[in-house]
């Protein structure tokens, strides 16, 4: 058999021109005659007569043309039909060149899986790669397509038992009847070789090109319609001269074996409740008495204890049985001979919301809190909380803690810590709010005008005038009183340049001068060695003498209080470190050396005109301290017998005289009586 070396048309022995294009036959060897069954003439092939003339005219287009002349309307029919007609011929030639394969009939299909949840599988319907690596050599020995070489006798039964049964597609068959029929434009078994290879070629994976792809691959049933797509390299099979037809189709879903349903969360295999008080309730997981033959379930919780109505609680199961596999999404276990699916692995766990836990009633730890306290700001101690008015539920219950509660100023802040108690949750109650991570509900509160404070410049003349400090500086005044009457000033070891003549006859006055604050010049209360604040009332003080030359005096009394607390609108004394003391003054100038030199302490004057003091300027005369005082206290009959006296002198003053003598003797004999300042 020939082919046209112009136009590639097959061709009979003999022709000595192309059927299709007319072209000259010619392959330089001497052909016999042939008789021309179209024309019915005989013609004797002459090699030199045919290269002379190498545009024979081509027989069929001389038999179209002969019709023409014979039927006048044909001869209408333009030029160029004539030529789209030839045009038409040649590529209908060109086209019957290529193998034409069904796609469908190259691959097989199998569903896998049960019912409903089935997947399938498309591949190319042939033997592994390396058969062919074999069996190609033995098909390349073939002489043509005629006499093909097929895998017979004991070489195909030890190939079946090596790949099994099952039937291969045609076009990758290994019986040489099946191929020939199959690769019909196969020219020899080089070319049928070559156009196998290019549908079995495969990607740098090792997977084939040629593949199916699907609209719908998992949760299959039976009878479903699924549509293949066939994908592969059009312009590689073509040079190949192949060309695929049915590219796209349907195949229907069968075979796919039922299975049961199985929800490891259904009430009949397990029960979940929850039980105890909210916030510390519990998980408790029961598998019933309906369990499958052949199959162990378990669940596991990942939350079990400390809930509250609410909460998420993910509770997991695992299944074994004999065996179990992937079908789509879904899980098959089998058992007790059934198959059971469970939809996804999602399936296997289920989440569940806490409920049914018995509601505690809330209360906060930290309404209408009280404080105890030590000093005052800038030097407040909190060091624990007054719960006596919270009520027994919180005295009995629940236990405080004071965090950074030292050394603290206005402004500063502490926390709070309330810690429950087990015992709260079984009287029905809870506290509000969340817990840190060490269990304790916080509350954070900042150090206010409400809170103790050591008084200074800036209240002190208000706190020494207080009602709350009132009857401690009457008793300090009452004092002093008491301890200046009969004495004299040598008796007053307190006191600093008081002199006067004589004994005390009588206090006069008592005259409240000027309030002063002495405040530490410490920054942190451990380093006090003494007290933080020490308010001076100090008094001009006026007595009387039984001395006839000096009969009166004046000098300074300084009644202090130390560590003076204000809180909440009221003045008072610290209860475990105040105390009260007065000291003598001869001069304000005396006061402000001894009181305000005074190391590690600033004393201020209080009042609108409050300034720190400044230390006396000793060549300076001494200046007594003015301001506005209290009147005088005097006692009507006080006042009766001054003015007596003073009428009386005159008759008395030889009297006094003689007296005098005496007294000078009775001093010399009389040891002053020691004072000591007090001091708590």
């Amino acid at each position: 058999m020939k082919f046209c070396a112009k136009c590639g048309a097959q061709m009979e022995d003999g022709m000595k021109f192309c059927g299709v294009c007319g072209a000259v036959v010619s392959d330089g060897t001497a052909t016999q005659s042939a008789p021309d069954q179209q024309y019915g003439q005989t013609q004797q092939y002459n090699p030199q007569a045919a290269a002379a003339a190498p545009k024979q005219p081509n027989p069929t287009i001389q038999k179209i043309v002969g019709k023409v002349k014979k039927n006048p309307l044909i001869a209408v029919i333009p030029l160029v039909a004539i030529a789209a007609i030839i045009a038409l011929i040649c590529i209908i030639a060109s086209v019957t060149k290529y193998q034409k394969i069904d796609a469908k009939e190259l691959f097989k299909f199998d569903f896998e899986g049960l019912n409903e949840h089935g997947t399938v599988v498309g591949e190319l319907n042939a033997y592994p790669d390396y058969v062919y690596d074999e069996y190609d050599k033995l098909l390349l020995l073939s002489k043509d397509m005629k006499h093909l070489t097929g895998v017979t006798g004991s070489d195909a039964e030890e190939l079946t038992e090596l790949l099994g049964d099952e039937k291969v597609s045609p076009y990758f068959s290994l019986n040489a009847e099946e191929l020939k029929k199959a690769w019909n434009k196969a020219k020899d078994p080089q070319d049928l070789v070559t156009m196998r290879k290019a549908l079995l070629k495969t990607n740098s994976k090792g997977n084939y090109i040629l593949k199916a792809k699907f609209d719908k691959e998992k949760d299959l049933k039976n009878g479903d319609k699924i549509k293949v797509t066939i994908d592969y390299n059009a312009e590689e099979l073509k040079n190949a001269k192949i060309k695929l037809t049915n590219t796209e189709f349907e195949i229907e879903v069968k075979d796919l074996e039922d299975g049961v349903e199985f929800d490891p969360f259904d009430s009949k295999y397990v029960n979940v409740e929850f039980s105890g008080i909210d916030g510390d309730g519990r998980v408790k997981i029961d598998t019933t008495s309906e369990s499958i033959e052949g199959m162990s379930i378990y669940y596991s919780a990942d939350r079990s204890n400390g809930l509250k109505n609410g909460d998420k609680v993910k509770v997991t199961c695992e299944i074994y049985s004999g065996r179990s596999e992937k079908s789509g999404d879904a899980i098959v276990y089998e058992a007790n001979g059934k198959y059971y699916v469970v939809k996804s692995q999602d399936a296997l766990t289920k989440e569940y919301e806490v409920s049914g836990l018995t509601e505690l009633k809330e209360i906060d730890p930290f309404e209408n809190i009280k404080f105890e306290y030590r000093g005052g700001a800038p030097f407040l101690t909190i060091y624990d909380v007054d719960n006596d008015d919270m009520g027994e539920l919180i005295i009995d219950n629940v236990d405080f803690n004071i965090d950074n509660g030292s050394n603290l100023k206005v402004g500063d802040k502490f926390k709070v810590k309330a810690y429950a108690y087990s015992s709260l949750k079984d009287d029905g109650y809870k506290l509000k709010g969340e817990v840190d991570s060490d269990g304790y509900y916080v509350k954070e509160f900042t150090v206010d005008d409400t809170m103790p404070a050591y008084v200074t410049a800036a209240n002190g003349s208000e706190a020494y005038a207080s009602a709350d400090l009132k009857d401690l500086i009457a008793d300090e005044e009452s004092e002093v009183r008491e301890h200046l009457q009969d004495a004299r000033s040598s008796w007053l070891s307190n006191a600093t340049n008081v002199k006067f003549e004589g004994t005390v006859e009588k206090v006069d006055s008592l005259t409240l001068k000027d309030v002063y604050v002495a405040f530490s010049n410490k920054n942190n209360y451990s380093n006090i060695s003494g007290y933080v604040n020490r308010v001076y009332g100090v008094y001009e003080v006026k007595v009387k003498t039984d001395d006839e030359e000096k009969p009166s005096a004046t000098f300074f009394v300084a009644i202090y209080i130390n560590d003076v607390l204000y809180a909440d609108g009221k003045y008072y004394k610290n209860e475990s470190y105040s105390s009260t003391g007065y000291n003598y003054y001869g001069t304000m100038a005396d006061f402000n050396k001894q009181v305000g030199d005074k190391e590690g302490y600033t004393l201020t004057k209080s009042g609108a005109d409050s300034g720190a003091v400044e230390k006396p300027d000793d060549s300076k005369p001494e200046e007594t301290t003015t301001t506005t005082t209290a009147k005088p206290e005097k006692d009507k009959d006080d006042s009766k017998e001054e003015k007596a006296d003073d009428s009386k002198a005159e008759e008395k003053k030889d009297e006094e005289k003689d007296k005098e003598d005496k007294k000078e003797t009775e001093k010399a004999d009389e040891k002053p009586a020691e004072e000591e300042e007090k001091a708590s």
